[in-house]
């Protein structure tokens, strides 16, 4: 079975990575606390091959110490039957900020009268020891959706995962 945590910056690109995951056949669990993922991993391992790909969706949103998540990783990793790797989203502030714009959405940290700046330098800390802890480190601050699809397509796409591609074509006319 395989565990895939992903974690980073908010504005990084982690529900659109979630997203391309879950097209290449893992199944997505999102804002997991890190306590449950070590039972999820238990169920995941009893149910016979139906979650043999999981990716776990873990960032600043949990409200927790990622001190947790870090432990976890860690017993997941002593597990045989589990294999744990994370992956870590990072992008230049500025590029966050002005995704954060085009959302229209406020940073989870951001306090009221706090700015969006203090914000991200604050998530950079907390996740530091994360980001150490990363089996992968991808900086999306000049990828654009395509180039995020194929980086993650040659990190975790693999042989026989990739879908067919299927054409569709359809046909109307007036008649006179």
């Amino acid at each position: 079975m395989e565990i895939l945590i992903i974690s980073g910056l908010s504005g990084s690109g982690k529900s659109r990575t979630a997203a391309f995951l879950e097209d290449i056949g893992y199944y997505i669990v999102d804002n997991l606390p890190a306590e449950m993922m070590l039972k999820f991993a238990n169920f995941c391992t009893a149910s016979g091959g139906r979650y043999d790909r999981v990716a776990l969706v873990y960032d600043v949103r949990a409200g927790e110490p990622f001190q947790r998540l870090i432990d976890v990783q860690d017993k997941l990793r002593r597990r045989d039957n589990v294999r744990c790797r994370m992956l870590f989203l990072e992008a230049d502030t500025r590029v966050i900020i002005s995704r954060y714009k085009e959302t229209r959405r406020t940073h989870p940290l951001c306090t009221e009268g706090g700015s969006i700046e203090e914000a991200v330098k604050r998530e950079r800390e907390l996740l530091d020891p994360v980001r150490a802890r990363a089996d992968f480190v991808l900086d999306t601050t000049a990828f654009s959706t395509a180039k995020l699809r194929s980086e993650l397509l040659n990190l975790f796409g693999g042989v026989g995962t990739r879908q067919p591609l299927n054409v569709s074509v359809m046909s109307f006319g007036f008649k006179n």
